[in-house]
């Protein structure tokens, strides 16, 4: 592509060497130099607006040399009316005019910085401003003398007492033609001598996120890092005020020799009709013959939002080479509609802070994804660093051409801005949201309201915000303004994250309010000024949660209408049109599964909270009642104890648990016939299988196996695709170049017999499928058993179910279970020293507390069962227990959700880390906290092993056409004697390292306090509380009944009491080396049978001999990086 000064990034510009201009070092001294170099160059068009129609409007087109005689003239009078200290930085409010760009280059001509405030600030944000750049004059435009006034007796408020105000020169007289009768070589005050490093102007943020705008300092120096392009032949049209990006674009065009036309922002609104009027002014003037077209149009959303609604203004945009946008997100839609019409759209992104670092400019007529920057020449100095959810921030590195501003220790700054990649080609990246104005949830989990708030804006009906104001043109009921934009928020939670859905009783029309809502220079509602003024409306919006705004406050509610009302609440907060169309479950009845109808997390909350509400005041529910009932039935048991002033029915106990146990073991085991036709077994080259939901492990092994031979090519969904290739990159993996080649990708849903899939679609699979991996499991410690019967391990018995409708004809393909060590944690304690054998165990009482942990024991039973009591399936399942997985070996990313990082990460917010070691001591665990991590890498490479392993043959019974569906029971137990399964443990082989290790290694970098657990906990819960926004948004206290049941649950002993406060930990070094205290220091590890594991994935073996080599666990600490 050629390189043009309109896209042409800071990074471009250095490796074309288009920047290298030493002639001067200042704003001022750029003037001066075209002035002498190139003075007769027309580089600024300004409009002379009367209220006469528009074809009479006076363009005003000025060369470098008429330029440099009208910063002259208002310097000289700068000079002589204005008594202002030399190099003090001056505030200058006036709207984007040419007495503003005359004003602001004047007093820089002189040597003061000048802050440009844009003058939508109130009068608050403006003394701030001067306050934070010890400004102490101000000059205004007269539209602005009241609001200049204003801020003089705000600034006394914030101890600025001397905050004087005065008009801009000229300010009864049009400048234009006061430079036109000013002859040439008129006398011009002497260029004051700046620093390269000196600050020539401010800009400040919008106040969007923080309410508060901040003010952002660009050097001199900025004016010589822009690109020299031949730019005589296009002229630029901008609508962006010179108090924001205007001036970058103003800049960018004179060093180029570029004309470039200005809005007339102090005469006229912003509107279609005006836009287009000077755009047709510009071309019709009189010197149009001789000075270039307007072939690049810049501008801010919300005005590419409202040009292409009048079709004389998308005509207009047609007629561009290049249509650029900036300063904030384009809704989707828009730019979509507007590059359908053949409008060539650029994204231009860049920051004050940094200059403009990269653009969307590509081959407009084949390439049409407008969003997505491509980060190309000069990407050395842009990263991207990992954040949730598959985004990244961009971090500007040192070594940028301009940085005005760095926030990091190293010297690089760290934008806030989030960005996601694209699938498949590199370096191109899509701009998400800011970091810093994403929702935290109390659920500890962000999320964006951007994208709600751009979909509602750009439907049919547009209505800004979750509080919905009808534009002051619209005239509707609350109903009909609910039932327009409805339909739009519930199409974007079926597509979006589950915690970031909004029920309809959340959606709160409001009227037209007495004022308009404030909002930012660019034009963007400042958010947490919103919610201060409607704080009401937003606390009863919280309050009601009934159907029709109805408070379900009142306790009085008969018993018998009790279940109606918990049925109505949770179809209310669920949201009929919320559901998945495609995967509506069935009605919603008293005993239907709570978790498979579409209940989440936040669902929970909100259901929790509404519970409340029925019940007399003061009356507690527990945190996890939604998830402990699971029921319509189970949630009316437990209220109407609380009605009854009983204590609410049990909903825990090891007993009961293992009745439950037992009970989904029979519920779920397959129990499907099989033909009993079979053909020849057939050779294993056809595809395997990955179900995938929150395991971490899937996601590594696609790329490694797909090194193998490839099932034939496959078509899958865009969305699935996308889904796949999201995980791929957010951990820091290539999508192999045969990805498409070698995969196909089925959205499923496991817990339907056919997987959710078409009938012909689950016949190709059985016929087809050679391996099944079962991964796909949500690894949450918070859900009781229950809550995984419907969805898990109905899909473990349905995708037995798939394996046995395969067998038709040949041998039942094989299926791996993915299991956990949890499932068996307890067995030690229950048969000490004995080490946990390679086999299913068939007491539930060795699995762990969780209702994860119980779930995979159920899981392990269901194909012990199946292997045992169905001949096609015997010796064809295989169980593999997964040990901790931690971060990439070589990447290091491991997701910042799971518990050991979240812990790691609370350091930042409680000044302490926990001694692990002392809470497992203190419950009478000798060894202490073992972190026999595995790198998820390196689990991924087992399971790749384990897939190529040769398939067993197939048993008598399984290969003759004659074998039975149905054992004699002499056959049966003979199969009870060989479980006709394997068992497998993937983890760690290392048990030396313990809690202790990692503080001292950590210890090596940072200086911390380790504190007995139960007061890390304590550090933690109280973090809840705190006004400091990080320490409170904070995600680890959303485990800690998770941990506080694990290590808080022994208060501290006599060995914490007697330290009294808590002291730094220091590691004992002495502890290594003291071999004779080995048995006293070191862990008594869970010990495991693994021979038949290392036999099958020798890996693991091999890892063993590093780890006993080098006593330590080389892959564990570098996972601790992410």
């Amino acid at each position: 592509m050629t390189v043009n000064y309109f896209t042409c990034t800071l990074g471009q510009a250095v490796s074309h060497h288009q920047q290298q201009d030493k002639s001067y070092g200042t704003v001022a001294g750029f003037l001066d130099f075209k002035a002498r170099t190139a003075p007769d160059v027309p580089v600024l068009g300004l409009y002379e607006v009367t209220q006469r129609p528009s074809q009479l409007w006076e363009p005003h087109i000025l060369t470098f040399q008429d330029v440099q005689r009208g910063v002259g003239l208002v310097a000289g009078a700068l000079r002589n009316a204005f008594d202002i200290e030399q190099r003090q930085t001056v505030a200058l409010l006036c709207p984007s005019s040419a007495s503003l760009l005359f004003t602001w280059l004047g007093l820089v001509w002189l040597g003061h910085p000048v802050l440009l405030v844009a003058p939508q600030c109130s009068a608050s944000a403006v003394a701030q401003l001067c306050k934070s750049c010890e400004v102490e004059s101000m000059l205004y435009e007269g539209a602005y003398r009241d609001l200049a006034a204003e801020a003089s007796k705000e600034a006394s408020r914030f101890g600025n007492a001397c905050l004087t105000t005065q008009p801009v020169p000229f300010a009864g007289e049009n400048i234009l033609e006061v430079i036109k009768r000013t002859p040439g070589g008129s006398f011009t005050p002497s260029l004051v001598d700046t620093r390269e490093s000196g600050v020539a102007y401010l800009h400040h943020t919008s106040g969007t996120s923080s309410g508060t705008p901040k003010p952002i300092p660009q050097t001199h120096r900025a004016i010589r890092v822009l690109p020299i392009l031949n730019g005589a032949g296009r002229a630029t049209f901008t609508t962006t005020p010179l108090y924001h990006d205007g001036v970058a674009d103003l800049f960018r065009a004179w060093k180029s020799n570029a004309l470039i036309w200005l809005f007339p922002g102090k005469d006229l609104p912003i509107t279609a009709t005006n836009v287009g009027m000077c755009l047709e002014v510009a071309a019709a003037s009189p010197s149009s013959g001789t000075h270039p077209e307007v072939r690049y149009f810049s501008s801010v959303p919300y005005v590419l939002q409202m040009v292409p609604d009048d079709e004389d203004g998308r005509r207009h945009l047609q007629r561009m080479d290049i249509v650029g946008v900036g300063g904030a997100a384009l809704p989707a839609e828009v730019g979509d509609s507007l590059v359908k019409d053949k409008v060539n759209l650029v994204s231009r992104f860049g920051s004050a802070e940094c200059g403009f670092l990269m653009s969307s400019h590509r081959d407009y007529a084949n390439d049409k994804e407008w969003q997505y920057f491509r980060a190309a020449s000069g990407r050395e100095f842009l990263q991207f660093e990992p954040r949730d959810d598959g985004l990244s921030e961009l971090i500007i590195q040192s070594g940028w051409p301009h940085m005005a501003k760095r926030n990091r220790q190293d010297g690089s700054f760290a934008t806030a801005d989030l960005f996601a990649p694209h699938s498949t080609t590199l370096n191109a990246w899509r701009y998400r949201s800011r970091a810093d104005s994403q929702l935290m949830l109390i659920t500890g989990k962000k999320f964006d309201p951007a994208l709600l708030e751009d979909a509602i804006r750009a439907s049919v009906s547009p209505y800004p915000g979750a509080l919905l104001f009808p534009l002051d043109a619209i005239q509707m009921s609350d109903e009909d303004l609910l039932r327009h934009v409805a339909p739009v928020v519930y199409d974007l939670n079926r597509k979006g994250q589950s915690h970031a859905r909004i029920s309809k009783n959340m959606l709160i029309p409001m009227g037209h309010p007495d004022r308009g809502l404030e909002k930012g220079s660019k034009d963007t509602i400042l958010r947490n000024k919103a919610e201060e003024r409607f704080a009401e409306k937003i606390a009863a919006a919280y309050e009601h949660v009934h159907p029709d705004g109805i408070a379900s406050s009142s306790p009085n509610v008969p018993d018998d209408e009790v279940p109606a009302r918990i049925r109505d609440i949770i179809q209310t907060v669920v949201g009929e049109c919320q559901k998945d169309l495609d995967n509506d479950p069935e009605a919603l009845t008293e005993h239907t599964e709570l978790l498979a109808y579409g209940v989440d997390s936040v669902a929970c909350i909100q259901i929790r909270h509404a519970l409340s509400r029925l019940l007399p005041r003061g009356s507690a529910l527990p945190l996890t009642v939604v998830q402990d009932t699971g029921t319509v039935a189970g949630l009316t048991d437990f209220v109407l104890h609380k009605l009854l002033g009983q204590t609410g029915p049990e909903t825990r106990g090891s007993e009961r648990d293992e009745r439950e146990q037992h009970r989904l073991m029979l519920d779920w085991s397959t129990s499907t016939a099989s033909s009993t036709n079979r053909d020849p077994p057939r050779p294993p080259h056809g595809p395997d299988r990955l179900s995938r939901r929150t395991h971490p492990a899937p996601t590594p092994i696609q790329p490694l196996h797909l090194e193998d031979p490839p099932p034939r090519p496959r078509r899958h969904t865009h969305t699935s695709r996308e889904r796949v290739l999201k995980a791929l990159t957010s951990r820091g993996l290539p999508a192999p170049l045969c990805f498409d080649s070698k995969t196909q990708i089925h959205s499923c849903r496991l817990s339907d017999t056919k997987l959710g899939l078409s009938e012909k679609a689950c016949e190709q699979l059985a016929e087809e499928v050679d391996v099944i991996i079962h991964l796909a499991w949500s690894v949450n410690f918070v859900l009781p058993l229950r809550a995984f019967a419907t969805t898990h391990l109905a899909g473990a018995r349905n995708l037995i179910n798939l394996a046995l409708a395969s067998s038709k004809g040949k041998a039942a393909p094989r299926f791996i279970f993915c299991s956990s060590v949890a499932a068996v944690s307890t067995y030690s304690s229950r048969s000490p020293p004995a080490t946990i054998p390679e086999r299913v165990l068939s007491d539930p009482a060795v699995a762990g507390s969780t209702g994860y942990a119980r779930s995979k024991w159920v899981g392990e039973q269901i194909c012990q069962r199946a292997a045992q009591q169905i001949p096609q399936l015997r010796n064809r399942i295989s169980v593999a227990r997964v040990g901790q997985l931690s971060g990439a070996s070589d990447t290091g990313v491991w997701s910042r959700s799971e518990a050991y990082p979240l812990m790691l990460n609370s350091l930042r917010v409680t000044g302490c880390l926990p001694d692990l070691d002392g809470a497992k001591r203190d419950r009478d665990e000798k060894g202490g906290e073992i972190l026999d991590w595995l790198p998820v890498d390196v689990a991924a490479k087992v399971f790749v092993q384990d897939i190529a392993h040769q398939n067993a043959p197939p048993t008598s019974l399984q290969a003759q056409p004659s074998a039975k569906d149905v054992m004699t029971d002499a056959e049966r137990e003979v199969a009870r004697a060989e479980d006709g399964l394997t068992v497998h443990d993937i983890l760690n082989p290392c048990t030396r390292t313990t809690w202790s290790d990692l503080l001292a290694w950590l210890l090596r970098e940072q200086a911390f306090e380790t504190v007995p657990a139960a007061e890390w906990i304590s550090r933690l819960s109280s973090l809840q509380e705190s006004n400091d926004v990080e320490k409170h948004n904070h995600p680890a206290p959303r485990l800690l009944g998770f941990w506080d049941k694990v290590f808080g649950a022994s208060r501290p002993t006599l060995r914490a009491a007697e330290g009294g406060a808590a002291k730094p930990w220091v590691p004992r070094p002495e502890a290594k080396e003291a071999k004779g205290e080995e048995e006293v220091r070191r862990p008594t590890a869970s010990r495991y049978e693994m021979a038949k594991t290392y036999e099958r994935m020798p890996l693991l073996r091999d890892l063993e001999r590093v780890v006993n080599a080098e006593e330590n666990i080389p892959y564990s600490l570098v996972s601790m990086e992410a």
